[in-house]
């Protein structure tokens, strides 16, 4: 086999050699690699040239579980100018292997299947990449997964740590024209005790269609909004006057509003330092009553909800995600009970401090879900100011903060 695969490289290569420039500089590496040593190269060539048909038809199923590091900018320019890649601005080589995955895809009806980060379902810059998959496919499904999938990534030596945060993304392609149809699950935790469940329960859900005027971040997504009950919610949010930023306000005096810097099963918006130590991001409004005001907007599900639409469901950024949700029109007419909410909430910050131990210190934030009943009432108010039936989109937003249900029917 190794004389037979030299004598056939050394045929190639005089063939290149007749071709001059022709001849590709990918192909001639290729050419000249020794596949079959103890300490290979890696041949770094397109694959279309290893199993190359006239017409080229491209393959029926491509699968990969892509490296996701980042690249540096001579290599992203090379990519771009002397490769063709479309999704080099994601800095990412995960969307490199995405792109040629779907180059290498039979285009009718040929089927890509990834595990790729959850950013391709949300992320700003893998925008690109979304747009490049929404152009060749006739259908998209996603189905992620929570950040705790045990052993499943901690097996591999690059894990540094005890428990691997990495979320995925199982993310399936079928080639063709006109539309995507794109279906996603909502985001599912992965024990090991539960995968087989996991992986047989997965409910998909139908990209809904929203209208003009909605967060741009929520609407070039693929599907964190899991219901078209959550997609009327985000419609009736971008549709009311003020948002949360419009708020701030920029003098001497005034109150101080205290957002945690990350968050993940709830958020805890408080007056800035009724607890400590804790990491936060201060937002300074004109008084007490929009202090109150705001935080009744901010800590209950549809906050929570919103966050996780528009963020990257573990940093807290007010001005980019909590800034832009909007405030009920009938706070404005009406605000003394959502005023006498967010006082309540204040009222039930020492009965709602939970502790967090990381390296040497105790750091401390408040769980305002440790009191479900005043958070009920919060939501209920919330969710009939924006002129939305109560049911069944309480219950899909309470889904969406556990992240531990396989489908939306309730269950």
């Amino acid at each position: 086999m190794l004389q037979q695969d030299e004598g056939l490289r050394a045929n190639l290569l005089s063939l290149l050699q007749q071709k001059g420039e022709l001849a590709s500089p990918e192909l001639t590496r290729f050419a000249e690699a020794k596949l079959y040593t103890i300490h290979p190269e890696p041949a770094r060539t397109d694959t279309r040239l290893l199993f190359y048909e006239n017409p080229w038809r491209g393959f029926d199923i491509v699968i990969g579980n892509p490296p996701y590091t980042d690249l540096d900018r001579e290599t992203r320019s090379t990519l771009a100018d002397a490769k063709g890649y479309q999704t080099t601005n994601v800095n990412d080589t995960y969307t490199l292997f995405c792109e040629t995955g779907l180059a290498l895809t039979n285009p009718d009806g040929g089927v890509a299947t990834m595990v790729v980060p959850l950013s391709i379902a949300f992320g700003q810059r893998q925008r690109s990449l979304r747009n490049v998959f929404e152009s060749r496919c006739r259908t998209i499904d996603l189905r992620h997964y929570d950040n705790r999938p045990d052993t499943t990534f901690n097996a591999s030596p690059t894990v540094q740590h005890q428990e691997n945060r990495q979320r995925a993304t199982v993310f399936t392609a079928v080639l063709g024209q006109g539309v995507p149809v794109i279906k996603s699950t909502g985001l599912q935790r992965w024990p090991a005790a539960e995968r087989a469940e996991c992986l047989a329960q997965r409910r998909m859900t139908p990209q809904v269609k929203l209208g003009a005027g909605v967060d741009s971040r929520v609407a070039n997504q693929w599907l964190r909004i899991p219901t078209p009950e959550v997609a009327a919610m985000v419609k009736a949010i971008s549709e009311q006057s003020r948002t949360v930023i419009s708020y701030e306000y920029n003098g001497d005096d005034g109150e101080s509003l205290a957002f945690p810097q990350t968050a993940y099963q709830f958020i805890g918006v408080v007056p800035s330092g009724s607890v400590t130590p804790r990491r936060e991001t201060v937002v300074k409004v004109k008084d007490k009553d929009t202090l109150r005001l705001l935080m009744a907007t901010l800590n209950g599900h549809v906050g929570y909800a919103w966050w996780w639409m528009v963020g990257d469901g573990f940093h807290v950024k007010p001005v980019a995600d909590h800034g832009t949700l909007t405030v009920p029109n009938i706070y404005s007419n009406n605000p003394e009970p959502f005023i006498e909410l967010g006082q309540r909430l204040i009222d039930a910050i020492p009965d709602c401090i939970v502790e967090t131990p990381n390296r040497g210190t105790i750091w401390r934030n408040v769980n305002f879900h440790l009191k479900p009943d005043l958070i009920a009432e919060l939501d209920r108010l919330h969710i009939a100011a924006l002129g939305l039936p109560e049911e069944p989109l309480l219950t899909h937003l309470r889904i969406m903060r556990s992240s531990s249900s396989w489908n939306y029917s309730g269950g």
